[in-house]
């Protein structure tokens, strides 16, 4: 047995919830939400060189991936690899980027299902800023 580290409840250390206020995982020391992050150690400008992460906070709130190499549901990085991303090299379902493979994307060149590109693109419905701006 072990106390619930909010209202100090004696519960067991296999209990999911604590059944005096409802804590998740009470009797872990600190606990910050569901799912998985990993950050590196070594940072490049401000930014871990990698950061992947599957995890969303105690108020339901997604947990970006924010670094050089970005991995998770939402990324933002150069290199990112995601649901829904943004950066320099994309590999994502919705993206923005400069270079992107993606179902649908925005980006200055592109390989999609949907997408807008500025230079080049190849995909079903891809269409470039020109042809889009002449079209109005």
């Amino acid at each position: 047995m072990k106390a619930c580290r909010e209202c100090k409840h004696q519960i067991s250390e296999q209990a999911l919830s604590c059944p005096n206020c409802g804590a998740p995982y009470p009797a872990r020391q600190s606990w910050d939400g569901w799912g998985w992050e990993y950050k590196s150690g070594l940072a490049i400008a401000g930014l871990p060189l990698l950061h992947i992460a599957f995890k969303f906070r105690p108020n339901r709130t997604p947990v970006v991936a924010r670094g050089i190499i970005a991995i998770g549901q939402f990324g933002c990085g150069v290199i990112c690899i995601s649901q829904f991303g943004i950066g320099v090299f994309s590999v994502s379902q919705f993206t923005v980027a400069v270079f992107a493979i993606a179902q649908i994307a925005v980006a200055y060149s592109l390989v999609a299902q949907i997408g807008l590109y500025i230079s080049q693109g190849h995909g079903m419905l891809v269409f470039g800023l020109r042809q889009l701006l002449a079209a109005l």
